[in-house]
């Protein structure tokens, strides 16, 4: 070979582990996976008081931790879902009114 051809033959070989580099490394720096901020943990409190979003009425106390997407069903047989902890009350959001009659078996009260 001549020393002609060596030298293109090692630019060329240059070249491609630029670009071989480069599509490696590229898209790692452009596009690099942003962490989720971490949530600070919610204070545990003794009791819970959750509301009805829009009435504020206060549906019940509870004495364990109250996360949001939990659910609940009131003593009128209406579900909720909790949408927003705030301290110790947690706001719920109405799902659908229950029908527990559906539920009982023949012979029960």
């Amino acid at each position: 070979m001549s020393r002609r051809n060596v030298t293109k033959l090692a630019s060329l070989l240059a070249v491609v582990a630029i670009v071989i580099i480069g599509v490696y490394y590229i898209p790692l720096t452009m596009f690099s996976v942003q962490p989720k901020p971490e949530q600070t943990p919610q204070k545990i409190y003794d009791y819970y008081i959750i509301v009805e979003e829009d009435t504020k009425e206060i549906l019940m106390y509870v004495p364990v931790v109250v996360n949001v997407g939990d659910e609940l069903v009131s003593d009128q047989n209406k579900r909720y879902k909790i949408i927003k902890v705030e301290e110790n009350q947690a706001y719920a959001r109405f799902v659908e009114d229950l029908n527990l009659e559906l539920y009982k078996k023949d012979g029960r009260n």
